[in-house]
């Protein structure tokens, strides 16, 4: 398989399996996990009390993934990013998905969305929008552009603009698209995609509409820090519960997020299932974790049950979109 391929299909396969084993751990904390589940080390079904998983199957999917799917398909259909064909397509997916009635998409998209379709500007409509919704489904950006950590940034505001358009959402999500766009180099490592995150976020802090946050890249660093001394994975990822917090506010998410990647060494699959069994906000986090891993580390490292089982439940051609995201010229 051709290098960027590998990645490419890599990276979307990791958001969609981490997604799929986060969706039951969700809104848990690590105690209420372990006493349910153990350790949850595969696809199993969200019991049926869940708050908003109740009803999945085993490996099904959520938002994260089928919006990141949307922006794929969006850059695909206009070749390059465009701001209207996307805004377009997220409003028929709102409709066709019924998230006014129910609890599957976030908030700020929910809310965004209920806007858009009053009349309001898109442009306009994300300015409130400080979650993590942005950067949960901004992996075809870095995708489209490999290798450009610039690019990435300014196609990252806009696809974040009508939903997560605030400084502190376009951050985090520019950290993560800048992450998996530096995994495309041929010399890419664990470290350079952290670099490549930092820069992201620091730059994309500069965009959007200005609200009063933490900072995303001194969390990140922070996070970092904090992981250095843990003896574990798994007490690094609780210090990071502990300290960043695993919810859904951009500048909490990201930051740990790159805590996870790195006190699991990059390494794809236990990185996963430490963003699984942490809790918290755990599908979003652990679908962004696997994005950049499986980036990093290419589709090889994945499970083959994982990435067929996830495609087949949920009827998803991951590798057909990776290469049609390939083919587009910048």
């Amino acid at each position: 398989m051709e290098e960027d391929l590998r990645k490419a299909y890599g990276c979307l396969a990791g958001v969609a399996i981490g997604d799929a084993m986060g969706a039951p751990t969700t809104l848990m904390t690590p105690d209420e996990i372990s006493e349910r589940y153990g350790y949850v080390e595969d696809f199993i079904e969200p019991p049926p009390d869940h708050p908003i998983h109740a009803g999945l199957k085993a490996g099904q999917v959520t938002d994260d993934t089928e919006l990141t799917i949307l922006v794929a398909e969006s850059i695909i259909m206009s070749n390059g990013v465009d701001l209207n064909n996307y805004v377009k397509l997220l409003v028929e997916w709102a409709l066709k998905r019924k998230i006014f009635e129910t609890n599957f998409a976030g908030p700020s998209t929910t809310r965004a969305l209920q806007k858009i379709l009053k009349g309001a500007d898109p442009r306009d409509t994300g300015k409130l929008g400080t979650t993590n919704g942005g950067a949960m489904k901004i992996s075809p950006i870095g995708i489209l552009d490999r290798r450009k950590l610039d690019q990435a940034i300014m196609d990252t505001y806009s696809i974040c603009l009508p939903t997560h358009g605030s400084n502190v959402a376009i951050s985090a999500a520019s950290a993560i698209s800048c992450a998996i766009a530096e995994a495309f180099d041929e010399s890419a490592s664990l470290e350079s995609i952290i670099g490549a995150a930092i820069y992201g976020a620091r730059k994309g802090f500069k965009l959007g509409f200005k609200i009063p946050s933490a900072s995303v890249d001194k969390r990140i660093e922070l996070a970092l820090k904090i992981v250095e001394g843990a003896e574990s994975t798994e007490e690094a990822v609780k210090l990071l519960y502990d300290y960043i917090g695993m919810g859904i506010e951009a500048n909490e998410a990201v930051p740990s997020v790159i805590g996870i990647v790195k006190a699991s060494d990059g390494e794809t699959m236990r990185a996963i299932k430490a963003a699984v069994n942490i809790g918290g906000d755990a599908d979003t986090i652990a679908s962004m974790v696997g994005a950049l891993c499986g980036a990093l580390n290419g589709i090889e490292s994945f499970p083959e049950n994982l990435v067929n089982k996830v495609q087949e439940v949920n009827n998803l051609n991951l590798r057909e979109i990776a290469e049609k995201l390939l083919e587009i010229k910048r």
